[in-house]
């Protein structure tokens, strides 16, 4: 073979691997236009194959034994057939991005090149019998029939233009490498075919073809690009709305009932995603008995964070209309259950203080235990009877406790973020070692109590990611 073949030859399977890679990033891309990608891999895999047969075509040319006879012509009726094939594809893919698929010119073009093409590849089918395009000498090297060959060419050239044409009347709907893209596809291979019409031996066309289908696919990349940053960006700004919502949801306000000296609370939360699924709530049923809440629903981010509303807004609700305890427990239960075919449920400790008394009547649905201090005491678990969680099971009927709380005494709320606060080496914060936080000072003011909690877990994960939402609430009850 002469050098300009051998030059040929591995400029054709550099094009054909670099085909192969914009492949698998198309594939790997996920982009949101499945069509618009399907089309680009059919333009990516014709090319490839384009390619791969001019390589056959160059190594095979001048080898006359019968393998060589074979491949020289398959190899040449393979790319002039395949040629006609991608510029359907590109077409196809031009006019999906610009414009309306129903439009009625997207229509006509598609129509008028997807013809053109077509009969391309039945006359090129009909040469092979008759022997009108090109032919083979003696040496089995490729040459062409002058007479009719130009109807080959002008079937393709006047696809390109009616496509040009059409990329020209949707100009302003193009972004600068588009055009870039699109015109190089379209005008790049005449020029190579008029090039290589004079200066027989050198092949450019299927060079230029090959340039121009991997600047879509850098145009496309770019373009994926782009709708992932918008997305994102439209996700975040969405998310965060999303937690300023939830946020305002929570009480807030401390101290949250200034002229009200029976009692003291204090809660906070710390979602592990942008939004979560815990939440507590504190509010006066009437003006002696005071309600809290801690919760924890099954799950994280966006569908717990729902669930959470729909919760809050059932349990409360069902609370201010003077319900008991296990009422209460019992008819969010029903309302949660109710055509639910999520498979999410919430586990809830609720407690209705009656302020003149200190009589703190108490229920828990799956949740974790509270501890409690005693004034002049320390903080221990109290392991209360738990009933089934909200939202799991249908006619679930629950039961209630009481405490009794003296002046000075506190109860410790939380949910399981807390003790299941894990560091790198995968071990747990741990019930003891929350006790421990909250007994080494017992008596401080309730906002430094459970600062003082979250220092602790922080210093335990260090720069563990946070795996659950951590929501803590204390209420010390004077009297």
């Amino acid at each position: 073979m002469s050098l300009s073949q051998h030059i040929h030859i591995a400029l054709e399977l550099w094009c054909a691997f670099f085909c192969g890679i914009a492949i698998v990033c198309v594939l790997a891309s996920r982009f949101q236009d499945n069509v618009k990608s399907r089309l680009l891999i059919f333009q990516l895999n014709t090319i490839a194959f384009i390619n791969l047969l001019e390589v056959q075509a160059y190594y095979f040319r001048g080898n006359t034994t019968k393998l060589g006879y074979y491949s020289v012509r398959i190899a040449n009726f393979g790319v002039f057939f395949l040629n006609h094939l991608l510029l359907i594809f590109a077409t196809h893919y031009i006019c999906h991005r610009m414009g309306s698929s129903h439009s009625k010119g997207t229509k006509l073009t598609r129509k008028a090149i997807t013809i053109l093409c077509v009969i391309g590849m039945v006359l090129l089918i009909l040469s092979r019998v008759f022997g009108f395009y090109y032919a083979f000498d003696d040496q089995n090297r490729y040459y062409r029939l002058n007479g009719t060959y130009w109807i080959m060419l002008f079937i393709q050239m006047l696809a390109m233009m009616i496509l040009t044409g059409y990329t020209i009347c949707h100009w302003r709907h193009l972004k600068n490498l588009e055009k870039v893209a699109y015109l190089s596809y379209e005008l790049l291979p005449v020029l190579a075919i008029g090039v290589q019409n004079f200066v027989y031996g050198i092949s450019l066309a299927t060079l230029a073809t090959t340039y121009s289908v991997l600047l879509m696919f850098v145009v496309y990349e770019i373009e994926y690009s782009e709708v992932v940053v918008l997305d994102k960006q439209r996700i975040e700004a969405e998310l965060s709305l999303a937690t300023s919502i939830q946020t305002s949801m929570l009480p807030h306000d401390f101290p949250p009932f200034p002229d009200r000296k029976e009692f003291d609370i204090f809660a906070t939360t710390e979602p592990a995603r942008e939004v979560g699924g815990d939440f507590y709530d504190y509010f006066l049923v009437d003006d002696d008995h005071l309600c809290i809440v801690m919760a924890d629903v099954s799950g994280k981010g966006i569908p717990a964070a729902l669930y959470m509303t729909i919760s809050k807004v059932i349990l409360k609700n069902t609370a201010i209309l003077g319900k008991s305890v296990s009422e209460i427990l019992t008819l969010t239960n029903d309302g949660l259950t109710k055509e639910n075919n999520t498979g999410m449920f919430v586990t809830i400790w609720l407690g209705i203080l009656e302020i003149s008394t200190g009589i703190l009547t108490c229920g828990n649905a799956g949740h974790e235990y509270p501890a409690i201090m005693r004034k002049g005491g320390s903080f221990e678990i109290f392991k209360d009877k738990h009933g089934f969680v909200l939202g799991g099971m249908e006619g679930v009927k629950y039961k209630e406790y009481t405490i009794q709380m003296n002046p000075g005494d506190r109860i410790f709320l939380y949910t399981d973020g807390v003790p299941e606060a894990t560091n790198n080496a995968e071990d747990m914060y741990g019930i003891e070692r929350m006790i421990g936080a909250l007994n080494k000072e017992q008596e401080a003011p309730l906002e430094e109590l459970l600062k003082n909690v979250r220092t602790d877990i922080g210093s335990f994960v260090r720069d563990a990611e946070q795996f659950d939402d951590l929501t803590m609430m204390c209420l010390e009850y004077r009297g």
